[in-house]
């Protein structure tokens, strides 16, 4: 009997929320008789956008109308683009959507009532306090929760008559990043006193904002009172504690399982469901209601636990330096990989052998989607032993059919394997007790995509002569690419300048490539594009100082220094008149032409590349349409 799924689409499973939600999923999901496959990130650190975007692709590793019900946490992605194109995906499927936190419409959404959860915090200030200088620090205002929690201390402060004034708010980012700057604005305006509470959105801050106070001197609570939002571990155990709310994330996670069963059952359930919370008054407000169990021995491990992994970080790397053979890299990764707590891994390689698209190939060699096939590369077993093997299997199984029958049920966690925006593959994994990767899997998974990389490169080139050219030539027509022509034109424009020499800047662009794409397939198209670059070469093979590339898809173009008044034209000639004898010499149904647009530059110190480049296509063009004219007289 086929087993039902159900997809989880989360972040940062290592963090407070995420590693309860996940854990709390699993459970339940067994016991309503799910397996449950966790599409996972970790997320990327200041403006590392080529790590982010490799760590996006594994959201377009599954078919995600496969599952019976998927469960997403948007606020935990860490998308640049505030994950539209997820959400639109999703809102294409047939089978129950549930996101978590944050509402997103269409969807079932289990929320937390942000209104009525922080209006009670900010009265317990005003009303049992009595405290009127009362400042904010929000979250990240592109989410509804930090919208809501901050109309919510801007209400609530009204109906108290208490103004709020810029200088009482500070527009955060739900992480430790930004305590320092959020208490020097706090207090800029101030000159004997403190503000007598500091309110943030969420305990991250509130965390951080209660060190800052202590690094300078400012006594909490008996100065300034300080709270946050989601009842952290680290707030139980801050000192003094962090007043805070307790969000139940367990309840949240049970309630969107259960909507998915209850769906299946022909059940209607409402579209937006609340989750229970409570406050939790204590040192940082100085009530003390609530106690606190202080976990010294749990807090002593994980400091253990964290340096090790920054040891075994460090030596992961040294190890991986220089490997040239991949069953030895193997080996290496899986000597560390014991430091992660699976039960199974399976490493899942991209198929090299299968061709780039079109957009990989114009960015050089860069591999941004999964292959349709995979290649399972080795296993990892209960045992601890590892098992290298090269096994091609189809990426909608994500798991090799036969591989996952050996487990009889259980949640399946998938990471991203990637070099920047490379994609190489992914690792998926299973785990005992509802349990999941620990904090060394993103430092191993970064060590190992790196050292992959590194391997790929030596298998594929001998010399650093080939490495040069792998980044500045294209690999279909052996031309440069745009990064090549870049540097060689840019050359060539400035010789020519200091040498009072004029230009000729061509703009080539192949005709018909989509009716020979779709009359006789991509491999005639790829022929076709080749062609053009064997006339170029063979063009530019006669001349000096002369650069000619593939810079986009069909598009070609050709920077020379004029030595004579003719040569722009003579070079388009000579182009076209190779291109009839190369079609001649293949005897294939189609031909390979072009349209060419020429712009001479006269003064390279007065009219930029770009500029020169941007006529020569908009004359290109123009020839263009003169020649599919003439073909329809």
């Amino acid at each position: 009997m086929k087993r039902k799924k159900i997809g989880v689409i989360i972040g940062s499973v290592t963090h407070f929320f995420a590693s309860r939600v996940c854990s709390t999923i699993s459970r339940k999901a067994e016991e309503y008789g799910y397996d449950v496959y966790f599409f996972t990130t970790f997320n990327s650190h200041g403006d590392n956008l080529l790590y982010g975007v490799g760590e996006q692709q594994i959201f377009s590793l599954a078919d995600y109308s496969q599952f019976d019900g998927v469960i997403f946490a948007l606020d935990t992605l860490n998308i640049s683009d505030r994950g539209e194109a997820l959400v639109k995906k999703l809102k294409g499927l047939s089978c129950p959507v549930v996101s978590l936190r944050e509402p997103v419409e269409g969807f079932y959404n289990i929320r937390v009532d942000e209104t009525v959860s922080m209006e009670r915090m900010i009265r317990h200030f005003i009303e049992v306090h009595k405290f009127r200088d009362i400042c904010f620090m929000t979250g990240r205002m592109e989410l509804e929760d930090a919208r809501l929690r901050f109309e919510c201390f801007k209400r609530v402060m009204e109906e108290a008559g208490i103004p709020v004034t810029d200088d009482m708010v500070y527009y955060g980012d739900y992480w430790k990043t930004f305590a320092k700057p959020a208490v020097d604005h706090f207090l800029s305006t101030r000159t004997t006193m403190y503000p007598q509470a500091i309110i943030c959105a969420n305990d991250y801050m509130a965390l951080a904002v209660l060190r800052e106070l202590n690094e300078r001197g400012i006594r909490v609570p008996e100065e300034v009172c300080v709270s946050g939002f989601d009842d952290l571990m680290e707030a139980q155990h801050a000192e003094p504690p962090l007043t805070t709310v307790s969000v139940n994330f367990e309840e949240m996670a049970e309630r969107a399982v259960d909507l998915i069963d209850e769906i299946a059952h022909g059940m209607k359930p409402e579209k937006n469901q609340y989750i229970s919370t409570q406050d939790k008054y204590r040192g940082s407000c100085g009530c003390k209601r609530h106690k606190v169990t202080n976990k010294w021995y749990s807090l002593t491990k994980e400091l253990e636990e964290r340096k090790e992994i920054n040891y075994q970080t460090i030596f992961m790397n040294s190890d991986l330096e220089g490997i040239t053979d991949e069953s030895e890299l193997l080996n290496v990764v899986h000597k560390y990989n014991l430091r992660n707590n699976a039960k199974k891994m399976w490493i899942c390689l991209c198929d090299e052998s299968e061709e780039l698209t079109e957009e990989e190939r114009n960015l050089g060699t860069t591999r941004l989607e999964y292959t349709k096939s995979m290649i399972l590369r080795s296993i990892k077993n209960p045992s601890n032993t590892l098992r290298l093997l090269e096994k091609k299997f189809d990426r909608s199984e994500l798991v090799p059919e036969d591989e996952r029958q050996e487990i009889e049920n259980g949640s399946f966690y998938f990471v991203p394997l990637h070099y920047k925006n490379h994609n190489l593959g992914y690792v998926a994994a299973t785990f005992d007790n509802y349990g999941h990767y620990n904090d060394f899997m993103q430092p191993w998974a970064m060590n190992f995509a790196v050292a992959l990389e590194n391997y790929f490169l030596h298998e594929r080139l001998d010399a650093m002569n080939d490495i040069k050219r792998m980044y500045k030539e294209d690999t279909l027509t052996g031309i440069c690419n745009r990064r090549g022509f870049e540097e060689k034109a840019r050359k060539i424009y400035n010789d020519s300048m200091y040498m009072r020499k004029r230009i000729a800047v061509i703009s080539i662009d192949m005709d018909n490539l989509k009716k020979i794409n779709d009359a006789y397939g991509h491999s005639a198209g790829d022929d076709a594009l080749c062609r053009v670059g064997t006339a170029l070469t063979r063009v530019s093979e006669r001349r000096d100082n002369i650069v000619v590339a593939r810079t986009g898809g069909d598009e070609f173009v050709v920077v020379c220094r004029m030595e004579q008044p003719s040569d722009g034209e003579d070079i388009i000639k000579e182009v076209r008149e190779e291109l009839v004898q190369i079609n001649e010499q293949n005897g294939q149904p189609y031909s390979a032409e072009v349209s060419c647009g020429l712009y001479e530059v006269k003064d390279a110190s007065k009219t930029a590349l770009a500029k020169a480049l941007e006529i020569s296509d908009s004359r290109m063009y123009e020839n263009k349409r003169q020649r599919k004219a003439q073909k329809q007289e």
